[in-house]
């Protein structure tokens, strides 16, 4: 990636990009792409560095729950899916429809009730709640223009559906070693 790049032009990079990856997703028999993430809680420190593809992200608590603070906790991270996915749905539809922006920005903001999740008191919602999106930018982008960019986010961000609608996941416990 050239450090000179700016947004503008990045978004026309990701638009001759995305046009070509869906013209090989309809010339192809292409399926869902699997996805892993893995965690292996640190011996000693209970630090829990996720795995991901050749990445890792060091997800901590703070110290009252016996962290040392070293990594965002994991509903911190939720936020910050939420706000990368945001983020980069609102990219693919700008670069779609030739929007240009000149700085782009998103912040996610919600609430954990640790009353809930330590089990303190009943009525205490356990998931993260509140949470609200602001998207933020820089450009000449009418107000239709970007009204229409956030219903799309509403529609295609894969984070931001796993969210707001219902999602089986399979759980199961394996004994090893």
């Amino acid at each position: 990636m050239p450090a000179t790049w700016n947004l503008p032009e990045y978004l026309e990079r990701k638009r001759e990009l995305v046009d070509a990856y869906r013209e090989q997703l309809r010339a192809s028999d292409a399926g869902p792409t699997p996805l892993r993430a893995s965690v292996t809680v640190a011996a000693g420190s209970g630090v829990r560095p996720i795995r991901i593809r050749d990445h890792m992200v060091v997800t901590d608590a703070g110290a009252v729950l016996g962290g040392y603070g070293l990594g965002p906790s994991a509903p911190e991270l939720l936020l910050g899916a939420l706000a990368s996915c945001l983020a980069h749905s609102a990219m693919v539809i700008a670069a779609d429809r030739g929007v240009v922006f000149e700085q782009f920005e998103v912040e996610v903001t919600g609430q954990l009730d640790y009353r809930g999740t330590l089990d303190v008191t009943p009525e205490a919602l356990v998931p993260p709640s509140n949470i609200g999106y602001t998207l933020r930018f820089v450009g000449a982008v009418d107000d239709a223009e970007m009204a229409f960019i956030q219903s799309e986010i509403a529609r295609l961000c894969p984070v931001l559906l796993a969210l707001t609608t219902p999602l089986q996941v399979a759980g199961r416990v394996e004994r090893v070693g």
